[in-house]
C-alpha cells in the first residue's frame, strides 16, 4: 500500500469509526438511554476528550483530500502502512464490539443521579479487560500515529492516556459506589486494561 493509499484508507476507516459510534449514540437516545452525562459534575476529563477528539479525527480525514497538511503538522510518511491500517481497523471493530456489548449501560461521561447505570458490565469483551473501549481507543490512536507518525499523533497518545486515566478512576469510583462488593470481586478478576 502507497502513502496516499493509506492517507484513504485511514480517513474512511476514522469516519466509519465515528458514524458507527455516532449512530449507536443517537439509538440510545432514542429509546430514551441519557447517553450525554457530560454535563455532569466532575467530568472535566471527559469532556476534554471529545472535545480533542475532533481535532485528530479531523486530521486522519482531511489528510486524503489535502495531503499538504501533513507538513504542516510535521508528520513522516509511515514506516508500515499495512500495520498502521490494520490497527486501526482491528481498533474499531474492538470500540464498537466492546460498546455495542455495554448495552444501554454504555454513557458518555460519568453519572450522577439520572443518568445512573443499571447493571455492571461484566460479559463479552469486558471478560477481558474492565476498559476494552478505552484499550481499543488507544490502540487507534497508535495506528493513526503509525499512519501519519508526528508531534500531533504523539502528542494525542500522551494526552489521551492521560485523560483516559483521569475518567477511568472517576469511573472506578462511580462503579464501585453504584455496585459495591460486586464491582469489586469483577475488578479483582478483570484488570484495567488487558
Amino acid at each position: 500500500m502507497d502513502e496516499n493509499g493509506l492517507r484513504y484508507a485511514a480517513a474512511g476507516t476514522t469516519l466509519l469509526l465515528l458514524a458507527s459510534v455516532g449512530a449507536r449514540s443517537l439509538r440510545l437516545r432514542r429509546a430514551g438511554v441519557p447517553v450525554n452525562q457530560l454535563g455532569a459534575k466532575g467530568n472535566f476529563s471527559q469532556r476534554a476528550l471529545v472535545a480533542l477528539a475532533p481535532v485528530l479525527a479531523g486530521y486522519l480525514a482531511a489528510r486524503a483530500p489535502f495531503p499538504a497538511i501533513d507538513a504542516l503538522v510535521a508528520a513522516r510518511p509511515s514506516p508500515a502502512p499495512a500495520a498502521a491500517l490494520a490497527i486501526m481497523v482491528f481498533a474499531s471493530f474492538l470500540i464498537i464490539i466492546a460498546q455495542g456489548g455495554m448495552g444501554k449501560s454504555w454513557r458518555v461521561g460519568v453519572p450522577s443521579g439520572e443518568g445512573d447505570v443499571d447493571r455492571l458490565v461484566t460479559g463479552g469483551l469486558h471478560k477481558l479487560s474492565r476498559n476494552p473501549t478505552y484499550l481499543g481507543i488507544m490502540l487507534f490512536l497508535i495506528g493513526g500515529a503509525l499512519a501519519a507518525p508526528g508531534p500531533l499523533t504523539a502528542g494525542a497518545i500522551v494526552i489521551t492516556f492521560a485523560l483516559l486515566s483521569a475518567v477511568i478512576d472517576k469511573e472506578e469510583k462511580y462503579l464501585r459506589s453504584r455496585f459495591g462488593a460486586e464491582y469489586d470481586a469483577y475488578a479483582r478478576r478483570v484488570r484495567r486494561w488487558i
